[in-house]
């Protein structure tokens, strides 16, 4: 059933990474208001973010995505490619750790240039968006087959001709007929688990049990690097490997380092800031 589905999305082209942007923007403004920021004088901050997300994350696609940059690489020169990335339209391969710290890029600079000086609500709310961007934005890179899994009869599922997984597996035994052998759907798996963030994250939030600035922010960067921390063991698509671990595996590392030092580091004030908020 779902093979069927991915072949209809295959002929259809249906954009599901613009679905995932326009949501994106949408929570993001609705979450300003939740936090009694004037949308007036704020609602271009997620622009900011997604324009600078999609652009890093295109050039980390071009410079540090295995064999995928280097079949782009053979077609166009880099300076080509690159100034095609300048265009958030432009159909290009996404790696979305260059999208995450786009993102985080964007936001700073649009608080830097029209001095808001909203940088920690900033970066909590665009977390919380960016788990619903991610959710989305995964079930589009299962439809498109990329970011497969391996072999799994199991709970695996089979991508047909004209999707990633058939064009990188193509010369292997893991075609059968007009489709591969049934893989490990990891780009559900990690949609389901950043849903799950953004349930997480938006439940406090909304209920305000804390605001202790850039919370959110670390909160979903440990969960975040945490589960794809571990979904990169079981995926078997090109990637760019440092050593015995994948690119966004060290990435991972570094940011779940990053946020057990901010919550260690403030745990007093985080823990009281949570206690303020059960008294109100």
């Amino acid at each position: 059933m779902l093979t069927d589905i991915i072949s209809v999305y295959e002929k259809s082209r249906v954009d599901i990474y613009s679905v995932a942007a326009i949501v994106y923007f949408i929570v993001f403004l609705i979450l300003l208001k939740v936090r009694s920021i004037k949308l007036a004088k704020n609602w271009f901050v997620p622009i900011f973010a997604l324009y600078f997300g999609l652009l890093f994350a295109t050039l980390f696609f071009i410079f540090l995505n295995g064999t995928d940059s280097s079949y782009y690489l053979l077609k166009k020169s880099a300076w080509i490619l690159i100034l095609e990335a300048f265009n958030p339209l432009k159909s290009n391969g996404k790696v979305m750790y260059g999208g995450y710290f786009g993102a985080i890029f964007g936001l700073w600079l649009a608080d830097f240039i029209f001095k808001r000086k909203l940088l920690p609500a900033f970066f909590d709310i665009a977390a919380i968006s960016t788990s619903m961007l991610y959710s989305i934005w995964r079930l589009g890179c299962l439809l498109n087959g990329c970011c497969f899994g391996s072999p799994n009869k199991f709970f695996g599922i089979s991508f047909p001709k004209g999707t990633n997984a058939f064009y990188h597996l193509k010369r292997t035994e893991f075609i059968v007929g007009n489709s591969t052998v049934p893989l490990l759907p990891t780009q559900l798996i990690s949609s389901m688990g950043n849903f799950a963030i953004f349930l997480f994250l938006l439940i406090l939030f909304c209920k305000n049990k804390t605001k202790y600035p850039y919370f959110y922010f670390f909160a979903q960067m440990f969960l975040y690097g945490l589960g794809r921390f571990t979904v990169e063991f079981f995926r078997i698509d090109p990637r760019e490997f440092w050593g015995i671990l994948s690119m966004s595996q060290w990435i991972s590392l570094v940011l779940i380092a990053a946020s057990l030092v901010f919550f260690i580091k403030n745990r007093k004030e985080i823990t009281e800031s949570f206690k303020n908020s059960s008294r109100n």
